[in-house]
């Protein structure tokens, strides 16, 4: 089995993608969006814990995810139908605008929506620019691009910690002024310098239009264009759930997600009352999981090369993540389990990225957007149905089995593992062949291209018809 080949040098000058061209600034400018989202995430769960206590932090968590589930795959129709460089612009601007809102909220009601709103705008530009990515870079540079893609988005979350850490500590020694009388205040004030700088990078790119904007028919001329997007959307979803390949990575991708978010929830208590990590223990573990993502992210800009097989990278990846959870489920120390932690981080960043390259390469740019949102709308049900079983199940299996698996949360870590590793199990067994041949066959990968783009077809001509009609 031939994961990487031998094909170029290590080390060879990959960074260029970051120096020059519409890339360079599109990652800019999600780096600065990243940054800001993250600044935000934590400066508005220190104002809820300051409004209403430790459990009101969950406002603004369940007010981030709910959004998604509701409007997600909406947002793939908006990506797939309208500019994606001023989908973007606007939703940068908006949050640039939106976030300073929170600076006169003063109970929880209001964070909550403005949390919802900032979430909708996010969830709207996630997908514009995941369908953008491709026709900024070259086909053997997808890899590369998803690998700095994903470490800007969640590489900047250590970095926004540290800004907001920074910002609380200087509102402490400089103290209040006009309206910004609490911490978070010049946190929030800091995030919209962010999002507007995001959008006036954004601003510069030229961005191709969709495939989809510019076809006849896409224009609202008649009382029944509501049925457009209706159709868009629908589409969108039975290209999903029809075409093999991208099922497999979506749906791997959510279900692999579901178990390993187990660690948020159950972490702290995990460190300190099992592993006996005293008070920075699950800094350590969450340290190492992060350093572990971001290696196996930017490992893969290194690794991989044109003769990389995606599906079966990240199929394996998945692999090495659930054994890597099973382990550190039983690991008796801080020490030992943040070592498994680490190696699970560097699976998950190999998945992460290898999942969004398949995507990149098999789906035609009618329904690269509904595609992503229907990834992105899956993981956040994933991860919420995961914070709210994680506990439920660990305090019904606590004590409830024989030594070693006497234990709620580590058999809660234990199955999360396990269900990572299925996942995992499963994809290799759907790509099998894979296994025996170093490459996809070209005519496998042009079936996979022509069904995508045969949704786009049949949605020409029946717009054509529409239109004509």
């Amino acid at each position: 089995m031939l994961l990487f080949s031998r094909g170029r040098r290590v080390g060879e000058p990959y960074i260029e993608l970051l120096r020059r061209g519409p890339f360079s600034r599109l990652w800019w400018a999600s780096s600065a969006s990243s940054l800001g989202d993250w600044v935000t995430f934590f400066a508005t769960l220190a104002l809820a814990s300051q409004i209403g206590g430790s459990t009101a932090v969950l406002v603004p968590l369940t007010s981030r995810i709910i959004p998604g589930l509701l409007f997600g795959s909406l947002a793939g129709v908006i990506a797939d139908r309208l500019d994606r460089k001023w989908v973007m612009v606007l939703s940068d601007v908006g949050r640039g605008l939106v976030v300073l809102w929170l600076v006169a909220a003063g109970d929880l009601v209001q964070i909550a929506v403005i949390s919802s709103i900032l979430e909708i705008l996010t969830m709207i530009r996630q997908p514009a620019r995941e369908a953008a990515v491709p026709t900024l870079v070259d086909p053997g540079d997808l890899v590369r691009a998803n690998s700095f893609s994903a470490a800007a988005a969640y590489g900047t979350a250590p970095v926004g910690a540290a800004v907001w850490a920074g910002l609380a500590a200087l509102f402490t020694a400089l103290g209040g002024w006009s309206l910004i009388d609490r911490g978070p205040d010049l946190a929030f004030v800091f995030d919209s310098v962010t999002f507007l700088v995001s959008g006036a990078i954004m601003a510069t790119i030229a961005i191709p239009k969709p495939t989809l904007a510019g076809r006849p028919g896409n224009e609202p001329t008649s009382a029944g264009d509501w049925r457009r997007p209706l159709r868009d959307l629908v589409e969108g979803f039975a290209f999903v759930t029809q075409t093999r390949t991208v099922r497999r990575v979506v749906f791997g991708m959510a279900v692999a997600l579901f178990g390993g978010s187990a660690l948020l929830p159950l972490g702290q208590t995990f460190a300190l009352e099992v592993l006996g990590g005293g008070d920075t223990g699950f800094g350590v573990l969450i340290t190492a999981l992060g350093v572990g993502v971001g290696a196996g992210m930017l490992g893969v800009a290194v690794f991989a090369n044109e003769r990389t097989r995606h599906d079966l990278t990240y199929a394996t990846s998945l692999c090495v993540t659930g054994l890597a959870i099973g382990l550190a489920a039983f690991a008796r120390t801080v020490i030992g389990a943040s070592g498994w932690l680490l190696v699970a981080g560097a699976g998950t960043g190999f998945a992460y990225v290898m999942g969004f390259t398949h995507l990149h390469e098999v789906v035609d740019d009618t329904l690269r957007g509904r595609t992503f949102a229907a990834l992105f709308t899956l993981v956040r049900t994933a991860m919420l149905v995961s914070f709210t079983l994680a506990v439920l199940v660990a305090s019904a299996l606590d004590g409830r089995l024989p030594a070693p698996f006497d234990n709620g949360i580590r058999n809660v870590f234990g199955l999360s593992g396990a269900v990572v590793l299925g996942t995992g199990l499963v994809s290799l067994a759907a790509i099998r062949s894979g296994l025996i041949r170093s490459d996809l066959p070209p005519h496998l990968r042009r079936s996979i291209k022509d069904t995508s783009k045969a949704f786009g077809l049949i949605r020409g001509n029946r717009r054509d018809e529409d239109y004509n009609g």
